[in-house]
């Protein structure tokens, strides 16, 4: 009696064996899922940024998308940086490393946003109170 349950046990156990790949197998082709991250990636790129405060040294990262305006990047920095205090709100200027000749404005997008690395964005913050 013991040798006729054995195998039926194991063609019970091979039955759940291929029922089991079956459904792992089935769920393989289906990617769904993979577009819409993908596309919804593509819509707001997600970019980091350094932030420096060149007269005292202080530094901080954001990341900001495309849409991020300069005005909303100097809030953010400033409140990273502790420089938050109302005698210090209004003459704020953000600007290229490269060129702190004209202080940005307007949106990211429209300021040669580049992705960080070597070549990465890094912005000075400047306080330049108008006397």
């Amino acid at each position: 009696m013991a040798a006729a349950r054995r195998p039926t046990v194991a063609l019970a156990l091979a039955v759940c064996a291929a029922v089991a790949l079956l459904r792992a197998s089935a769920f393989a082709g289906l990617s769904a899922s993979a577009p819409a991250r993908g596309a919804r990636a593509a819509r707001s790129a997600i970019y980091e940024i350094m932030v420096t405060n060149p007269s005292v040294g202080a530094r901080c990262r954001l990341n900001i998308n495309e849409q991020t305006t300069v005005t909303e990047i100097i809030t953010k920095a400033r409140k990273e940086m502790d420089f938050e205090m109302a005698f210090l709100d209004g003459d704020w200027y953000l600007y290229e490393t490269e060129d702190e000749t004209k202080p940005l404005s307007g949106s990211m997008g429209q300021l040669n946003l580049r992705p960080w690395g070597p070549e990465g964005m890094e912005l000075h913050l400047l306080y330049q109170p108008k006397v």
